[in-house]
């Protein structure tokens, strides 16, 4: 899955080598692959349906929605910001 991320033209985080993000113009795509999860989000809604369907036609996997649970943490999406807790 990383090397099909990259060949995308991700770039692999320095620090974290689980973050790979995409600069598309003046937007940004962030994803995060944590063991036998996804989480990714833009600041282009167009660019995460993109990824959905990029993902899908490469690899068997389900779309679960909005990240509500995260390593045993609850996560709510929020106008005012996210909160985690």
């Amino acid at each position: 899955m990383r090397d099909f991320i990259i060949s995308k033209g991700f770039k692999i985080g320095k620090v974290d080598t689980t973050l790979f993000t995409k600069a598309i113009g003046k937007d940004l795509f962030v994803c995060q692959i944590y063991v036998d999860d996804i989480i990714f989000d833009s600041t282009n809604p167009n660019f995460c349906e993109e990824f959905c369907e990029m993902m899908s036609r490469e690899f068997e996997m389900s779309m679960i929605g909005e990240l509500s649970f995260f390593l045993g943490l609850q996560i709510q999406q929020l106008k005012e910001g996210t909160y985690v807790s």
